[in-house]
């Protein structure tokens, strides 16, 4: 199965898809997190919610925490990407995708966490959480997902890029199956 990385479990190298096992410190290194952000954000951050693989407890993950922070404005985040900076996160840049700034934490050889930040009501940040919390009401579905990504993860080790795009299909049928159970 899954093998440690370092002593925290936490971390990997930009591109590359390991998957190690569920481990309870994840939720802490969030935590640990989500408490920097707030006092960050502060009234700007309406939700910080621990989000990925590594918030389903059961299921192979790679080592890195991905994390949603909601706000209502993107404009506004700019006026935190100083304080982001110094607390070790870099805004990626060129990023193609509109409704999310993104955040990384750690160096390439490790990346630590990943941070979305997104607007209320965004698709983008709903559809994380609804991924996560489906997964973790319906642990069968959660096993399927984690046997699909232990095999992407083989054969896909060096392309995270390909990696992803492999298991988008599994990913939008879940999120499609959380928003019908949601009726």
């Amino acid at each position: 199965m899954g093998r440690r990385i370092s002593k925290s479990n936490i971390g990997l190298k930009r591109g590359t898809v390991k998957l190690v096992s569920y481990d309870q410190k994840w939720l802490q290194s969030f935590l640990l997190e989500q408490k920097k952000l707030s006092k960050i954000f502060s009234l700007d951050a309406l939700e910080i919610q621990h989000v990925g693989s590594t918030a389903i407890p059961g299921i192979q993950a790679k080592p890195i925490i991905d994390i949603v922070l909601v706000v209502n404005s993107l404009q506004k985040v700019t006026n935190h990407e100083k304080k982001l900076k110094a607390i070790g996160y870099q805004k990626k840049k060129n990023d193609l995708r509109k409704e999310r700034l993104f955040f990384t934490k750690g160096p390439e050889e490790s990346r630590t966490h990943y941070l979305h930040i997104g607007e209320s009501g965004s698709n983008y940040v709903l559809d994380m959480i609804l991924f996560r919390d489906y997964l973790r009401n319906h642990k069968k579905e959660a096993r399927v997902y984690s046997k699909l990504k232990e095999q992407l993860a083989n054969k896909y080790k060096n392309s995270r890029e390909i990696y992803t795009a492999k298991k988008a299909k599994f990913v939008k049928n879940v999120i499609k199956k959380a928003k019908k159970s949601k009726k």
